[in-house]
């Protein structure tokens, strides 16, 4: 195993469960010429552009099988462009089958696919940096039943996410490769200052959902956004194509990338029908005209059009997401002088005009070839998993490719597509045939790469279970509060305990009231009887008297009177008086 892939196997064990096991298949292809992404200004080249595939599948043991085999759960498709003045990371696809369930692994705060997607990102990203270039990852979130897997969509264990969930999801797995570096507007302190040049690299997130204001957008935001302070907020409603253009002040056609199967890539197809002499432009001449639309102006109009177009109204959101990776000290195309840029002279140009004839005639005569003919034995064409070891460049004034970011297998853009296209013509409806289909898949790939023995590589995770782990390798504590329970009696049914509850509950109530009728009731009885009763319930006798009182001296001579009186019988005292 090569110190390259132990490395993106060594960070995607720190994200993984403590002690589940899950096998990597790794593609990719050289740097490739290609289409440009952005149109060229008026008067100016298109870019020369490069492009590169990247695309990593994973898969765990199948329990539908008993001979060892695995099933896919998900898949990532990554196309890296590469010009002079600006790396681009566009995540293609991807998409899962929903066959990790058969894992059964704790109800955890991220999921494994979450981490998976953001550790290979992260990679990507620090494989691919410059030291003088901007980095740009790009996606667009559009919610869809299957991507990648055909047939995944009548497992039931599929949870396909809506509009709105995919694009908080994908804006959560890009935020933990955005928070590995510092913010744009960072204040310069001793401790910063005195960090590498490699770690001074800023990042920012951007995110655009057509028809919905600013207000709206930050929903959409990852939770960790809260916590940034007002002057430093990670992650912004807009889009950076002007910071990351080498023309800003170019007609917005220049501006917005065209990435395939994009939904702004068909409306700018659509635009491009009103630019004069458009038909007559190709990704080798310099662009005609003036290079403006007649309906669109402005990249706000752009996107306030995109927002009435089919794939972003009728129901339907789609987000556009851009995470800007900048060195220090990185200098803006649009400043650098003409002699740092390519030609970009028309055809037509004075300049070719004033080339001399006989110049050009003399520079293209082919040298009459002399000598004796030595025949030379045919060469036999190499599989194409060894094109690591072609004449490819490991580095140019255009791209970068370091072997620490090739996949395990590396094949020519023929044979990927082939490879692309063999498993859009699989099936993963149930698991038996998703396992069949994820065995023709790693065979026919094989093949294809001239492997006669097994490829991929297995992964042990080594991640604690209620530990959040990002994509970097810091672990963060968690508390997985979906697991936590109140405890109650050993056998009793559920039923049966919530019966028994309420029913205490309703004799609870009735014995409240009963005895505060009782209370009420006696009080009466007691103030008769010479008894207070008080606030905490406790009786108390009415006090006797004083001895000191009037009435109090009285009495004894009271009581001496009624004596002698009962005793003295000549006094003749009648029962009962009657008027006169």
């Amino acid at each position: 195993m090569s110190s390259a892939e132990a490395s993106l196997t060594d960070r995607l064990a720190q994200v993984l469960p403590e002690g589940t096991t899950f096998t990597f298949h790794h593609l990719s292809t050289p740097p490739t010429k290609c289409a440009p992404l952005f149109a060229a200004p008026p008067g100016a080249k298109p870019e020369r552009t490069y492009c590169e595939s990247q695309f990593l599948t994973v898969s765990i043991p199948s329990k539908a099988s008993d001979n060892d085999e695995r099933v896919f759960v998900l898949a990532i498709e990554v196309f890296i462009y590469s010009t002079r003045y600006l790396t681009t990371l566009f995540v293609s696809k991807a998409d899962s089958t929903g066959y990790l369930s058969e894992l059964a692994l704790p109800r955890t705060q991220a999921s494994p696919l979450r981490a998976i997607t953001s550790t290979f990102v992260s990679y990507l990203v620090q494989q691919r940096q410059r030291l003088d270039k901007r980095l740009v990852v790009s996606l667009f979130a559009r919610a869809q039943d299957q991507y990648l897997f055909p047939g995944s969509i009548e497992n039931g264990s599929k949870h396909v996410l809506d509009d709105r969930e995919l694009v908080k999801w994908w804006c959560k797995v890009l935020d933990p490769v955005l928070r590995e570096h510092a913010s744009e507007n960072k204040m310069p302190d001793t401790a910063w200052e005195e960090q590498e040049p490699t770690e001074k690299i800023t990042a920012q997130g951007y995110l655009i959902v057509p028809g919905s204001d600013q207000h709206d957008t930050t929903r959409f935001f990852p939770p960790t956004v809260r916590s940034d302070p007002a002057s430093q907020k990670r992650w912004k409603h807009g889009h950076p194509l002007e910071q990351i253009s080498t023309s800003p002040v170019a007609p917005p056609r220049s501006l917005i990338p065209h990435f395939p199967d994009d939904p702004k890539a068909r409306f700018l197809d659509e635009l491009d029908d009103e630019v004069p002499e458009a038909n007559t432009q190709s990704a080798n001449t310099p662009s005609r005209g003036d290079g403006q639309w007649k309906s669109v102006k402005t990249l706000e109009q752009f996107w306030e059009m995109m927002s009435f177009r089919q794939e972003c109204s009728s129901g339907r959101l789609v987000g556009f997401i851009w995470v800007v990776f900048t060195p220090p000290g990185v200098s803006d195309a649009s400043q650098e002088t003409a002699t740092d840029r390519e030609p970009s002279i028309a055809p037509n140009s004075p300049l070719l005009a004033a080339v001399p004839r006989q110049e050009a005639r003399t520079s293209s005569k082919r040298r009459k070839l002399t000598g004796p003919i030595v025949p030379r034995l045919p060469r036999i064409k190499s599989g194409s998993s060894n094109l690591s070891a072609t004449s490819v460049s490991e580095e140019s004034k255009y791209h970068i490719w370091p072997e620490a970011s090739r996949g395990e297998i590396v094949l020519d853009e023929k044979d990927y597509k082939r490879a692309h296209d063999i498993l859009l013509r699989l099936d993963f409806a149930n698991p038996a045939v998703a396992a069949s289909s994820t065995r023709r898949w790693v065979d026919e790939v094989a093949v294809l790469a001239d492997r006669t023995s097994g490829w991929g590589r297995s992964v042990v995770g080594r991640k604690l279970v209620g530990r959040e782990t990002t994509a970097s390798g810091h672990e963060i504590n968690t508390l997985d509060i979906t697991s936590m329970r109140k405890k109650r009696k050993a056998d009793v049914p559920d039923a049966q305990h919530e019966a028994d509850h309420a029913a205490a509950a309703l004799a609870a109530g009735v014995l409240l009231k009963q005895q505060a009728l009782d209370n009420s009731l006696k009080a009466t009885e007691r103030e008769q009887a010479g008894f207070t009763l008080l606030g905490n319930g406790h009786l108390r006798k009415k006090p006797k008297p004083s001895a000191e009182t009037p009435l109090a001296m009285m009495a004894p001579a009271m009581a001496a009177t009624s004596g002698d009186l009962l005793q003295n019988s000549s006094l003749n005292i009648p029962t009962h008086t009657h008027a006169a």
